[in-house]
């Protein structure tokens, strides 16, 4: 299967709200035993840490891998790790695909998949003012440096309305936040400043977890997440209700205490 991404990025826009619109279009089960190629304009003006949100979320559609053709800025990223022993694929040009989906970013708007699936995809607009409890940015599709980088675009200067957590994906997405600025301040200086809080690098409650999981969630609560499921129980209560959402989006809403759409505050 093949999705195609047409036109300029928008700042508000990112591979979160790509993969939620893919997974809304063919269902959790719509790309089951097939790979899931990823091309066009708009995906090779990702940067690395955006492109594995959507190959990293393949599997919410069963599908069996995500690949994204090598272009230049693959080639930096490995020449960055002094890693230069490796073998190019690329897709044949007469290669036949089940189907083929095409989009144009510059049209598209930010999405979230309400709960209790990654394929109950919605516009963020349609549900804003949906009043929340717990914020939540973390997890291999979310807890990428970009991630915390964009959450800090709008979380500086600010504070969250109500617990907002941050779990870096890996020890070095941990390390770069101590290390990496802003005008003048680190992200996690930001993240902090703004009521975060921040957890060591983990799975956490991407996966649930025991009771005393951070951001886990509990009765009764309304998590939006940039995790990449939201099953019932998922993130730890059968009787929670989880957004998925990108980080733009969870990062605004936590200022307002309500899903709110980024472009109301970038």
């Amino acid at each position: 299967m093949k999705f195609i991404f047409e036109g300029r990025m928008p700042q508000y826009l990112t591979a979160k709200d790509m993969i939620l619109q893919i997974l809304g279009d063919i269902t959790t089960d719509g790309a089951t035993y097939r790979a899931m190629e990823f091309d066009g304009s708009a995906v090779h003006q990702l940067n690395i840490d955006e492109r594995m949100t959507l190959t990293n979320m393949a599997v919410e559609a069963g599908g069996m891998n995500g690949i994204i053709p090598v272009d230049e800025i693959t080639q930096q990223y490995l020449a960055q790790r002094e890693i230069w022993d490796y073998d190019v694929f690329e897709s044949d040009a007469d290669a036949k695909y089940h189907s083929v989906y095409e989009y144009n970013v510059e049209t598209m708007e930010p999405v979230v998949a309400k709960p209790h699936s990654p394929d109950n995809s919605d516009l963020v607009r349609n549900v804003a003012g949906t009043k929340l409890t717990k914020c939540y940015i973390g997890s291999c599709t979310g807890g990428k440096f970009t991630d915390f980088y964009n959450a800090a675009k709008i979380l500086q200067g600010k504070s969250v309305k109500v617990p907002t957590f941050a779990v870096p994906a890996s020890t070095e997405v941990a390390r770069r936040l101590r290390k990496e600025s802003i005008n003048g301040q680190t992200i996690e200086e930001i993240l902090l400043e703004a009521g975060c809080v921040i957890a060591p690098s983990s799975c956490a409650a991407c996966l649930g977890g025991p009771a005393d999981t951070i951001g886990r969630s509990v009765d009764k609560d309304v998590v939006i997440s940039t995790t990449n499921r939201n099953f019932p129980g998922r993130m730890g209560s059968k009787k929670s209700e989880v957004y998925l959402a990108s980080t733009l989006t969870v990062a605004a809403s936590a200022v307002t205490g309500v899903i709110t759409d980024p472009r109301e505050v970038l």
